[in-house]
């Protein structure tokens, strides 16, 4: 009969009961239907009637005992076939060689399985609860979840991964967790081993060669040169290295990632100082730019890392290093300034090539940074004029209504070769076809840029900045200046505007705003000046600049005076020699209080690096100052911010300045520390 209900699903069952029950009920109608009417009919049918009555009542009856039948047979064999496969399942989970245990929602332990004692080094479980034998799992995070949750465990010296799912128990009015450990302990072992043998690639440069060399006496050339490798050939040594010399001032290295990860990253590199403490007469202490780069899926792409993360680091400054993985870089040193080039030859190259992508274009859309300052402006300026005095479309991009150098600007606005070519963002947009060229200035960063629609729609860019540089630098200029070691971005197009063409033709206007640039960025010619910054503001001097005048833009009113003295007043001296200061004014030209605050703070004797943090909207802004002791770069980097070693600046949106301010503690600390 088990051989029959198998035949049979429970549906099946169901329709032939029913057809049944409505086959009876047409016969027996029918009879009932022959009894009324057979009695006045010309032969009498009712006995055929009383007996399709019997017959549907009959059937009836047959087909509900066979139908019970049935059922009772087909629910024996379920229940036969359900019992035998629990029991298969028990065996086969008591058996399983993975551990699994059942516990309930307090952690209480139901059930195990035999591998699950063995590997809690125990005969018995019965009143423990799990939380008794595993201090480091948490099992709210499995009872609280409907669906299946893995984690990593680590329980006596080997690593587990566990497969958990709750569900509800019918017998028990309780929550029960499964929980199902799988042994990783060798695979981590393998993935570990692998992972060990990865090659990590150097590239190492020696900043400014021909410069160290050129300072050096000439009888101590090769002793320089012999200390130099014998520092970096020691270096390669201690992480079980290889290294090769390919050209005269750099060096390829390699190394395994488990050395790399437990010497050289752990000691930070500690040969950039070595390198820097040599003393061979060499007036220019020499320095290390290495370029790292780890993590990569073939030789090829750590190699690519490798020349991204060196480019990197000479364009912050050199004496660094920059490590690239496949989606961050770390950075080590940055202790001492940028070495400026004694030599023009770049400038003159970048002049020429400037000159003749602006022949080319169409037409040209000059653009800083946001909250643009002087550097900025007068740097748009100059280029402008340049631009103009051959014969080319040019336009000035900026947003009048949210610069730090209204003062600057209120002087061109007016004029008439200005009046309509200093333009809004979306009137650039409306100027722009193919042919046309955007050059941007004073910022290499994309976010930072004063109109990104602008780049965004443009196939020609050009990039002039001398600000350290940042991860999100715009890649895809078809021409870039950047050089760190300059004073200001004005100084940079100052020399340009020397070799773009013979005797340039330059305003005294326009003169005095790239003289306000160097100005503002070099704190009246006292940080960060370099020959060529001299030899920048004497060539603007030459072209009628009176200093005086140009120092009228930097001055404030009485009020202006008063409120810089209130933010001054309320600073806070952190770590000795750090001033932090909260600024709670809300007046108009914030940026600029800010930046005068952390200038001012740092003639305050013992502070060697100053911080204002203030709200601005719904932003957070924040201005360091530093007299190179401090690295104000580094420590704003954190905060998604950048610049130079004693100048830089941050902006967090959405953020409290509570918070902010311990944000920027924390940088200070982490910062400061890893120096130490």
């Amino acid at each position: 009969m088990k051989d029959s209900a198998k035949n049979f699903t429970v549906s099946e069952m169901r329709i032939g009961f029913f057809s049944n029950l409505i086959g009876c009920l047409v016969i027996f109608v029918f009879s009932v239907l022959m009894i009324i009417v057979g009695r006045s009919a010309e032969y009498d049918v009712s006995v055929l009637g009383f007996i399709g009555v019997l017959v549907s009542v009959c059937l009836f009856l047959y087909g509900i005992i066979t139908f019970k039948f049935r059922s009772r047979n087909f629910y024996r064999y379920i229940q036969s076939y359900a019992f035998c496969l629990d029991a298969v399942t028990r065996a086969s989970v008591e058996t399983f060689v993975n551990p699994i245990v059942v516990i309930k929602d307090d952690g209480e332990i139901i059930w195990s399985n035999e591998h699950f004692l063995s590997m809690i080094g125990r005969s018995s479980h019965y009143g423990e609860y799990i939380q008794d034998l595993f201090n480091n799992l948490s099992i709210d995070k499995y009872v609280e979840s409907s669906e299946n949750v893995v984690d990593d465990f680590e329980y006596g010296g080997r690593s587990y991964i566990i497969n958990g799912r709750a569900v509800k128990s019918e017998y028990m009015q309780d929550t029960l967790v499964g929980l199902y450990f799988v042994d990783v302990t060798e695979i981590n072992k393998i993935k570990q081993e692998f992972e060990d043998k990865q090659c990590v690639q150097c590239l190492v440069v020696i900043d400014n060669y021909d410069e160290v060399i050129k300072e050096t006496p000439n009888s101590n050339h090769g002793a320089l040169m012999g200390e130099i490798e014998r520092c970096v050939n020691a270096w390669v040594a201690m992480g079980s290295g290889v290294s090769r010399r390919y050209e005269r001032e750099k060096f390829l290295v390699m190394f395994h990632n488990k050395e790399y990860n437990d010497i050289i990253e752990k000691e930070k590199y500690k040969v950039l100082n070595e390198v820097r403490n040599i003393n061979l007469e060499n007036k220019i202490p020499v320095t290390l730019s290495i370029g790292t780069g780890r993590g990569g899926a073939t030789l090829e792409e750590n190699n690519r890392m490798a020349n991204l993360a060196l480019e990197m680091a000479l364009g912050r400054g050199g004496d660094q290093v920059v490590v690239k993985s496949p989606d961050s870089y770390k950075f080590f040193g940055a202790k001492s300034r940028e070495v400026e080039k004694s030599t023009k030859v770049k400038a003159r190259v970048m002049a020429h090539a400037l000159r003749e992508a602006i022949d080319q274009a169409s037409n040209i859309i000059i653009m800083g940074h946001k909250n643009s300052d002087m550097d900025c402006l007068g740097a748009a300026i100059g280029l402008y004029q340049a631009i103009r005095s051959r014969n080319a479309d040019a336009y000035i991009a900026i947003k009048k209504n949210a610069t730090n150098a209204s003062l600057l600007l209120n002087n061109f606005v007016d004029e008439p070769k200005y009046a309509n070519n200093i333009i809004s963002g979306e009137r650039a947009l409306s100027l722009m076809d193919r042919q046309s060229l955007v050059i941007v200035v004073d910022t290499h960063r994309r976010s930072m840029v004063e109109f990104a629609e602008v780049l965004d729609n443009s196939k020609s860019i050009v990039l002039i900045d001398h600000h350290r540089r940042a991860e999100d630098f715009i890649s895809n200029a078809i021409l870039t200046y950047h050089e760190p070691y300059a004073s200001s971005t004005c100084e940079m197009v100052t020399e340009i505007l020397q070799y773009i063409q013979d005797n340039p033709k330059i305003g005294i206007k326009e003169a005095e705003a790239l003289y306000a640039g160097i100005f503002l960025d070099t704190k009246g010619f006292t940080f960060k000046t370099g020959v060529r910054t001299f030899e920048a503001a004497a060539y603007l001097r030459r072209m009628g600049v009176d200093p005086v005048h140009v120092r009228r833009l930097f001055k404030s009113d009485l009020k202006d005076c008063i409120r810089l003295s209130k933010v001054i007043s309320s600073a806070k001296v952190y770590r000795d020699n750090i001033a932090v200061v909260v600024c709670e004014d809300t007046g108009k030209d914030l940026q600029v209080l800010v930046a005068k605050a952390a200038d001012e703070l740092l003639n305050v004797a013992g502070i060697e690096a100053s911080f204002v943090i203030a709200k601005l909207g719904h932003k957070i802004i924040i201005s360091g100052r530093s007299l190179e002791t401090v690295n104000v770069q580094l420590i704003l980097e954190r905060l998604g911010g950048g610049g130079h070693i004693t100048i830089a600046g941050a902006q967090l949106s959405n953020q409290d300045i509570d918070i902010a301010l311990g944000q920027l503690y924390k940088a200070i600390d982490d910062v400061l520390d890893e120096r130490e």
